[in-house]
């Protein structure tokens, strides 16, 4: 009867598991109530990691080149060319309160440039590095928007005659800079920027109009005038300004130029700034 005992062992066995199963599925569903009611505390992160966030995070290329800021800071840079010289220029700008909102600014930018000057007897290559500290302001009103700033400015010059070196020289002073943008009606734009340093007491303007165009970028004739100690020089042509491709803003520019060393010749200038997109100061 052995066989008898076990299968009576086992029907005891099945039945104890089910009648036993509803209060243990009931206890399983009081846990996962339980579980859904408490709190979870996530752990702290480490300092390494919040650094790294933008990175670790995948976030847009804005996100991780303007520091996690992108409604704060500009980025720009770009460079010139002409018949008898070349340069290029870097910066930013940042405005803690938003580029486009009323306040604080500060600009830090950074130059260098070439030329070169030719005689029947001399070659004169000239380089100019130069850099500045700008802090200032900015308002808006309407659709017209203007920045002053005002800070330190430096200027480092290198100058080879004939191949030789002449003692370079380095000098600090002031610099102002202050800059238009206006739209008086939704398709043309008037822009305007005006800088000075007491460096050599040089001065630079320039004027531009711009007309809209399949409301992607602005068009239109442009003037310049610079002079300092030593030269002076003007440039007239066109432009196209605010052509944008995602996060970028382009600028492109030539025309003629000519200064008072009686050179003259066409030129060209390239600029790209990173940058969330302009405000629109008239509805569609």
């Amino acid at each position: 009867m052995r066989w008898w005992a076990s299968l009576c062992a086992i029907g005891v066995g099945v039945a104890v598991v089910v009648f036993d199963a509803p209060g243990a599925a009931a206890q399983d569903a009081d846990d996962s109530d339980d579980d859904e009611d408490m709190e979870i505390v996530e752990p702290q992160k480490p300092a390494w990691q919040a650094f790294l966030a933008p990175v670790l995070s995948k976030k847009p290329g804005t996100d991780f080149l303007t520091g996690g800021m992108p409604d704060r800071l500009i980025s720009f840079a770009g460079f010139d060319i002409w018949r008898y010289g070349l340069g290029g220029y870097t910066g930013f700008q940042w405005a803690p309160d938003g580029i486009n909102k009323d306040g604080f600014i500060l600009r830090v930018s950074a130059s260098d440039n070439i030329e070169r000057y030719t005689t029947p007897t001399r070659r004169y290559v000239t380089e100019i590095a130069r850099g500045a500290i700008l802090p200032g302001v900015k308002f808006r009103r309407g659709n017209f928007e203007m920045q002053w700033l005002a800070g330190l400015d430096a200027q480092a010059d290198f100058l080879l005659i004939n191949g030789r070196s002449v003692q370079p020289r380095a000098r600090l002073g002031a610099r102002f800079a202050a800059d238009v943008w206006w739209e008086p009606t939704r398709s043309l734009m008037l822009q305007g920027a005006l800088s000075g340093t007491m460096i050599d007491n040089a001065v630079s303007a320039r004027a531009a109009a711009g007309w809209r165009l399949f409301d992607r970028f602005w068009i239109g004739p442009e003037v310049s005038r610079s002079t300092d100690f030593y030269s002076r020089q003007t440039r007239i042509g066109a432009h196209l300004t605010g052509l944008r491709t995602g996060d970028y803003e382009w600028t492109i520019a030539a025309g003629h130029i000519d200064d008072s060393f009686h050179r003259d010749g066409l030129y060209a200038r390239f600029g790209v700034m990173l940058r969330p997109p302009r405000p629109a100061f008239f509805e569609n």
